[in-house]
């Protein structure tokens, strides 16, 4: 027989309201559910499911508005009730935040694979298909699907769901993109986050972009680029798994990135296993990992 988990608990002094007595009374056997309603300097306010608050002594690792199933257990000589949490949901995520925290490539391949979707990006997303892999060996095929699904994913008309997030994204000069790979359906998403540097000082006439690439190939792994272009230069990172696997392309990549005409700082550094993906990085206003 399992035992449940116990992932916290909470105490309900004897003074509270309704009484200890009378709450262990109506806890006994049962499960409470209640939700964090307020975060207190000694304690958290439960709304109950009856719509009574509950305020409790100590401290949860949730945030408010998390679904709690709460157990309740007397304490000795009538000093209050022990709540222990053996539930914990988190709070719904905002659908407006819906792109960042759940990811949206699933869902655009889902809408773009409809038989009834006739948009240019849902045909070239079945010629992509059509051509397979080998398409996948060309740089303009990246570039056009890349630009063509950026867009598609801030169009209303495209995408419903995503549009707004990516509009106000704009807004803040920054962007945050996951896009499916044609050739490989099944594969992890190309992630991309763009930012722009707030003009402040004497940076305005030195003003910051960047760029961040996560895609995930068969043989190489997951492989990150990053670009920082100022008037003065531009930064490139390539993160790998296995940075020796660069050295291979090292002289083309360099001999393109100096066709550019302008000071260029690459580096190749080695992505660690186990680093937290794009999506987790991308939340720092702004995004310092270049290095």
């Amino acid at each position: 027989m399992l035992t449940p988990a116990i992932l916290g608990s909470l105490r309900i002094p004897a003074s509270a309201t309704p009484s200890a007595p009378t709450l262990a009374h109506a806890l006994l056997g049962q499960t409470l559910e209640a939700t964090i309603e307020a975060l207190l300097p000694d304690g958290m306010l439960l709304r109950l499911a009856d719509g009574k608050q509950l305020q409790a002594q100590g401290h949860l690792p949730f945030p408010e508005g998390t679904a709690l199933a709460l157990k309740g257990v007397p304490l000795p000589q009538g000093a209050g009730v022990r709540l222990q949490v053996m539930r914990a949901s988190p709070p719904p995520t905002a659908a407006l935040l819906a792109p960042l925290a759940q990811g949206e490539a699933a869902q655009l391949l889902a809408r773009l694979q409809a038989p009834t979707d006739q948009s240019p990006l849902g045909t070239l997303l079945r010629s992509l298909l059509q051509a397979g892999a080998t398409v996948a060996e060309q740089p303009e095929a990246w570039s056009s699907w890349m630009k063509e699904a950026m867009k598609g994913l801030a169009d209303p008309a495209t995408s419903p769901t995503e549009a707004t997030f990516h509009q106000l994204q704009a807004k803040e000069g920054t962007g945050w993109f996951e896009l499916p790979l044609p050739w490989a359906p099944n594969a992890e998403p190309m992630r991309i986050w763009i930012e722009q540097e707030a003009e402040r000082g004497n940076q305005a006439d030195d003003p910051v972009h960047r760029v961040f690439l996560s895609v995930p190939f068969s043989a190489l792994g997951e492989i990150r680029l990053g670009l920082e272009q100022r008037h003065t230069g531009l930064k490139v990172r390539l993160w790998m798994a296995d940075p020796g696997q660069a050295e291979a392309m090292r002289e083309g990549l360099e001999a393109d990135l100096a066709s550019l005409g302008r000071p260029v700082d690459f580096r190749v550094l080695a992505l660690p296993a186990g680093s937290p993906d794009l999506r987790a990085l991308a939340g720092a206003a702004p995004l310092q990992a270049m290095g």
